[in-house]
């Protein structure tokens, strides 16, 4: 079997080995598993914004910024000013190292593109080993392949067979189904670096010229050994369509069925330490997750399709480049062609036969009236289109929401939400509308991001509605509140 260190890049881990004057070890894997928690259902990348504002907000929470400061000074030893680079950096610059010093070793690709943005991006082999380290972190059990399958299994037999557990079903197939989100969108960002092994020109392992053999190797034994069996099962026996609007249709028969949701979360409360009230909100939760990560897999699966598809016509255009321009068949063509014409001197000829190519010559065009300047001609004024508003239908207006919901709830996650509320308590069990520190609670946004997630089941915080008079934030007045911990 093939050594997992001739697959991963050199310096990988020496992320971990800092040699400065403190140890960075536990600083950068939580940043990296925040990364990892960003990208796990991001289908097309994280933008370096997201990145940066993420580990800003990890360096405030943690206090971090002298020891990554310590870390920057030992790495330009020798400067004058290197001893007194703390205090000089902003989070930003601390943030924008930390980037650089993950994409050197590895743990991170970054993608520019033609506006000049950048696209941070996840390789495989960061997926697999911050999966593995996110699950000693959770202390999860380890999923295996046939999700989709799993899925529609479970929600059938929840349907047809009256003993069996619907909060497992639905628990079950909320798993199922965000491992094969997760898996789809792994494979559509790394179909695009053998898409980039394809075209590059020298072999990074040799440093000499890409081969052919070596394009035909990494054809027939890498992608086709890694992606292509995913790929492949994708289109074939783990097709979404054939299972997908069989398990849409009893979610949303599900969702619709009141006397169902409240027999369903008596049982999951049943068998967790959720209230009924909280095993409600986490079923609802999970349904409206599957039902709308199922539904918005179609540009997903394009996406994957169309890479799939370039890397295909890359793979054959450099073969054929090669076969037509290497040095050793360009050689051998001139050898051919010499022995070609020596052969035609020795029979006499003085002249190339009929029917042969003649020697490729550049046309020549006569000069014209348009060859020389013209000068500028007059053109008719630019009148716009008026501008129609169209009326959205009802399930186009629906969509929509959906998107900016997915996009507001990328901001302002439950995690982020819960993390920065629990650093407020300060070992207190509760905390009033004015403990709350000034910066955030006049900041009408985040506030009201607390207040709105107060009650959602991923967070570990709740609200209560006190007695008092109203507290003024900013050019409001807000209802006074406690913030509890649970």
């Amino acid at each position: 079997m093939t050594n997992p260190f001739d697959i991963l890049p050199p310096n990988l881990f020496n992320l971990f080995s800092t040699q400065g004057i403190v140890s960075l070890q536990r600083h950068y894997m939580a940043i990296l598993l925040r990364i990892y928690a960003l990208a796990e259902f991001n289908r097309f990348g994280l933008t370096r914004e997201v990145v940066v504002d993420e580990i800003v907000h990890y360096l405030k929470e943690a206090n971090a910024e002298g020891e990554i400061a310590a870390e920057m000074a030992v790495q330009i030893a020798g400067e004058p000013d290197s001893v007194s680079i703390t205090g000089q950096k902003s989070e930003q610059d601390y943030a924008s190292y930390l980037i650089r010093r993950m994409a050197e070793t590895g743990w991170i690709e970054r993608e520019q593109h033609a506006d000049y943005t950048e696209t941070i991006i996840l390789p495989d082999y960061a997926f697999a080993l911050l999966e593995a380290l996110r699950t000693i972190q959770e202390q999860k059990p380890r999923e295996f392949t046939g999700q989709l399958y799993a899925a529609h299994q479970l929600i059938t037999s929840a349907t047809t067979h009256k003993d069996f557990s619907p909060a497992m079903a639905v628990t079950q197939t909320y798993e199922n189904v965000r491992q094969v989100v997760r898996g789809l969108s792994e494979l559509n960002q790394n179909i695009r670096r053998y898409v980039e092994r394809a075209t590059k020109q020298t072999d990074p392992s040799t440093g000499l010229r890409t081969s052919v053999a070596t394009l035909l190797r990494l054809q027939f034994d890498d992608y086709t050994l890694t992606l292509g069996p995913a790929y492949h099962a994708l289109k074939t026996s783990d097709h979404v369509s054939r299972y997908r609007r069989d398990i849409i249709n009893q979610i949303q028969n599900w969702q619709l069925d009141g006397d169902w949701l409240s027999h369903t979360a008596e049982e999951l409360a049943a068998q967790s330490r959720l209230s009924p009230a909280q095993a409600e909100t986490e079923i609802s939760h999970y349904l409206t997750f599957i039902s709308n990560q199922l539904e918005g897999l179609d540009p997903l699966l394009a996406d994957i399709d169309s890479r799939h598809a370039q890397y295909l016509r890359t793979s054959l255009r450099q073969v054929r480049y090669q076969l037509g321009s290497a040095d050793g068949s360009f050689k051998d063509k001139l050898v051919s062609l010499a022995k070609e014409l020596s052969a035609l001197r020795s029979e006499g000829l003085t002249e190339l036969p009929d029917g042969a190519p003649g020697l490729r010559q550049t046309p020549v065009r006569s000069p014209d009236a348009r060859s020389f300047y013209t000068p500028p001609q007059r053109r008719a004024p630019f009148t716009p289109d008026d501008i129609v508003l169209p009326t959205l239908r009802p399930d186009d207006l629906l969509a929509l929401r959906t998107l900016t919901m997915q996009d507001v709830t990328q901001a302002f996650s439950p995690d982020k939400v819960n993390r920065k509320v629990i650093g407020f308590f300060n070992g207190h069990k509760r905390l009033h509308l004015i403990e709350i520190p000034a910066d955030v609670r006049d900041d009408l946004h985040w506030l009201t991001t607390i207040i709105a997630y107060a009650h959602h089941p991923e967070v570990s915080y709740g609200l209560e509605v006190v007695a008092g008079e109203a507290v003024r934030v900013g050019e409001y007045k807000v209802a006074p509140f406690e913030l509890t911990r649970l």
